[in-house]
């Protein structure tokens, strides 16, 4: 991250001096001020270094007019498509969101402006330690972020390695600090070589305090990527003998132990932590996940037979857990934040939304919890509730603005909007949503004025991405070369003819479906290479029946792409449900799993090819697999009819009339009731 990420000005040419001197109409040092006349005769400084520091106080004085908050501008994260996040870049915990009191906005500012001055200047180990200084006052994360990038650019390791765990410290899921601390543990070394690093580094005074307990909550992530797990645990547990009596190391023993399989090793562990340390957030998260993969109270025998055999009770059990520690510890918010996923798992939505309500409330400027209430919102159908909240979101100025406009437009949708809706949808120029909002958008223009007038707008909407493409060579050059940006339009062009054929294969009749044929094959002249494109081809090929078709396309996208998982199983599948070739459908949807382990649907696949082979106890248990991983209606179609015909018909309807209940409308479903549940 440079500089300019937080806010801070390119370095002046010396012929703007004068302004930057002008400005400097006092200048602040820890409260004290001095005037630009004193300013101006400071020991002989260098005329260029005053420059900067009557800069800096100029800019100073300018936040204090103008009650700028330079150093507590939020930068919320991207928000994911669901109600949770992971750690990592982009990244800003609630002790990155306000500066305490003991640093004042003017004290930081002048700070972090003389520090990366000094960077400029030739003084890289001021500059730092400054900035490390800072960090350590104000705990602000990306103050401590920018400490570490100073002190790795200039090779002080000492300064990198109390920046990064400073930051981990405010900021213990970043993936980006985990790295570069890995990076100084020369993790990629051999495992005893690591353990050589970290004894040295916590022989030095007063490690025990101020580097044990950040480093030993890490260990467990900056050690998950060596192989052998086992070797990996009881080395850890061997290594933090003589640090027992730290709740960090017993968390750190834990889920070393959880990662190698473990795992009543890793509830001991856990608990011991939690004994040592009862407010510790951190240890009684992991205990609830290893609750939840576990069981608490059952042998791993039981749990590696059915891996996910009763998880509503494990959740339960995890969930009363986490409730138990809110009530000790009611501020603890990202413990309250683990606890409302788990209840969206549970689907206690409305239970859920209080959570993260009230997480809001406690950061207020954290982006990703008012946008995980609209999204619950949303899926009650509450649609005021939900407009209301992705606009806070808005409002808090996130990075990726498209989830929020193409939900704003969803919650539009709900109240029959449809205008703002389309008004919503049209905010949206590119990235992800691009496509969705524009079918979105034809599809409406269709049911308003007409299929065609929602064909017309898609074309439309091609050939402006066409005009995109068109580009003159440069000069001299002797051909022409594709710019990443346009490697980019191309690909948006492909999903908009897709659009266009989804669109056209949603009318459900052949002639329809002939059309979307056409459609694709025109644009495969034009795109021959695109795999998205021969993909989506052989899609439409199997709703026509044309198999040979089909099987040449997918037989083509894997040898473009031989990882393409869902070429493999399509093809496999197909075969399958036809009953046809089955020792062939076998083979391809085995690959696909290879490819994607313990990918539902793929399971799916397989299950089913195991039932038309008539494998049925294999095909009962790799459904059941599939379905405790994703409640989804088609694998719940397969699963009860192998459970009917293995004579489990109460179970089957059991399971049918459940999966039902959330999709009423599922075909597949419906289909397989009447045929067998009648």
């Amino acid at each position: 991250m440079g500089k300019d990420d937080f806010g801070t000005a390119e370095l002046l040419p010396s012929a703007l001096c004068a302004i930057a001197e002008s400005a400097a109409l006092m200048r602040y040092d820890g409260g004290m001020k001095t005037t630009k006349n004193q300013a101006l005769a400071d020991n002989g400084m260098p005329h260029a270094t005053l420059c900067f520091i009557h800069l800096a106080a100029g800019l100073l004085a300018a936040a204090s007019l103008l009650g700028s908050q330079v150093l507590l501008a939020s930068t919320p994260p991207k928000p994911a498509n669901g109600t949770g996040g992971a750690g990592g870049a982009g990244e800003v915990s609630k002790a990155a969101k306000a500066l305490p009191p003991v640093v004042s906005n003017k004290q930081a500012l002048y700070q972090f402006l003389i520090s990366e001055i000094a960077g400029q200047r030739g003084n890289p180990e001021l500059a730092a330690s400054g900035m490390l200084d800072l960090a350590e006052r104000s705990r602000d994360v990306r103050v401590a972020r920018r400490a570490a990038e100073i002190a790795f650019q200039s090779r002080q390791t000492t300064e990198a390695r109390a920046a990064l765990l400073l930051w981990l410290d405010i900021e213990p899921n970043s993936a980006v600090a985990r790295q570069a601390l890995g990076a100084l543990l020369v993790i990629h070394g051999p495992l005893d070589k690591v353990f050589e690093t970290l004894a040295a580094w916590l022989r030095e005074k007063n490690a025990e305090k101020t580097i044990a307990p950040v480093l030993f909550a890490q260990l467990p992530h900056l050690l998950s990527r060596y192989p052998d797990k086992q070797k990996t645990a009881m080395a850890v547990a061997e290594f933090l003998l003589p640090y027992m009596h730290l709740a960090e190391a017993h968390y750190a023993s834990g889920m070393t132990a959880f990662m190698a399989g473990n795992r009543s090793a890793a509830l001991a562990g856990l608990d011991m932590a939690l004994a040592i340390r009862p407010r510790f957030s951190q240890a009684v998260i992991a205990k609830a996940l290893v609750v939840i993969g576990a069981g608490e109270g059952r042998s791993a025998a039981e749990k590696n037979a059915r891996p996910r055999d009763n998880k509503p009770e494990d959740e339960a059990v995890a969930a009363e857990m986490l409730a138990a520690y809110l009530k000790q510890y009611p501020d603890a918010t990202e413990v309250r934040i683990a606890h409302a996923r788990m209840l969206v798992g549970m689907k206690a939505l409305l239970e859920a939304r209080e959570s993260f309500r009230r997480a809001a409330g406690e950061s207020p400027l954290d982006a990703e919890l008012p946008y995980a209430v609209g999204l619950i919102s949303l899926q009650i159908e509450d649609w005021a509730e939900a407009e209301k909240q992705f606009t806070r979101t808005l409002a808090l100025r996130p990075r990726d603005t498209n989830p929020l406009f193409f939900n704003l437009a969803l919650a539009a949708e709900g109240k029959k909007d449809f205008e703002t809706a389309m008004t919503w949808y049209r905010q949206i120029n590119d990235g992800d949503y691009f496509v969705s909002a524009r079918l979105k958008i034809a599809n409406h223009l269709a049911k308003r004025d007409g299929f065609e007038a929602g064909r017309i707008f898609l074309r439309g909407e091609q050939r402006l991405q066409e005009a995109l493409l068109v580009a003159e060579p440069e000069a001299g050059a002797t051909e022409f070369r594709m710019q990443p940006t346009q490697s980019a339009q191309l690909a948006q062009l492909a999903q908009l003819i897709m659009a266009e054929a989804q669109m056209l294969r949603g009318q459900g009749s052949a002639a329809a479906l002939e059309e979307a044929f056409q459609v694709l094959t025109a644009a495969l002249v034009r795109q021959p290479e695109s795999v998205a494109l021969r993909y989506d081809r052989a899609m439409v090929s199997e709703k026509l029946d044309r198999l040979d078709n089909m099987e040449q396309d997918l037989r083509l996208v894997i040898k473009v792409k031989p990882d393409h998982a869902h070429a493999y199983n399509a093809l496999g599948y197909t075969f399958a449900d036809r009953g046809i070739r089955l020792d062939d459908a076998y083979q391809l949807i085995q690959k696909a799993l290879s490819l994607v382990p313990g990918d539902p649907f793929i399971q799916d696949s397989l299950g089913w090819a195991q039932y038309k082979m008539g494998r049925l106890d294999d095909a009962l248990s790799t459904l059941e697999k599939a379905y405790a991983i994703r409640r989804d209606p088609e694998i719940a179609a397969h699963l009860g009819e192998v459970m009917w015909r293995v004579g489990k018909r109460s179970e089957a309807l059991a399971l049918w009339q459940d999966a039902l209940k959330d999709f009423p409308d599922n075909a597949l479903l419906i289909a397989v009731m009447a045929r067998l549940g009648r």
